[in-house]
């Protein structure tokens, strides 16, 4: 449904839209992430999906780890080891 004067709600959020922070910020696993496997990741107060951001090596990011929280794709969060 489209509202005259308004964005779509399909519009809202773009799964494919890569955005990458000007400078890390840091958030502490909830749920295991690894190599094509997201988990989630405790943020600025709130809970986020989370996946591993250009990762070459078999790493798997256990809870209570802090990341590097270094990007976002859609409502992804983009992370990194320390």
């Amino acid at each position: 449904m489209e509202v005259s004067g308004k964005t779509p709600m399909n519009n809202l959020f773009n799964a494919d839209k890569l955005e990458i922070f000007s400078e890390p910020l840091i958030g502490v696993v909830e749920e295991a992430i690894a190599p094509q496997q997201p988990g989630r990741i405790s943020f600025q107060g709130s809970y986020w999906p989370a996946k591993l951001y250009q990762s070459n090596s078999p790493i798997i990011l256990s809870p209570e780890k802090a990341v590097k929280v270094v990007g976002i794709q859609g409502i992804t969060l983009l992370v990194q080891p320390f």
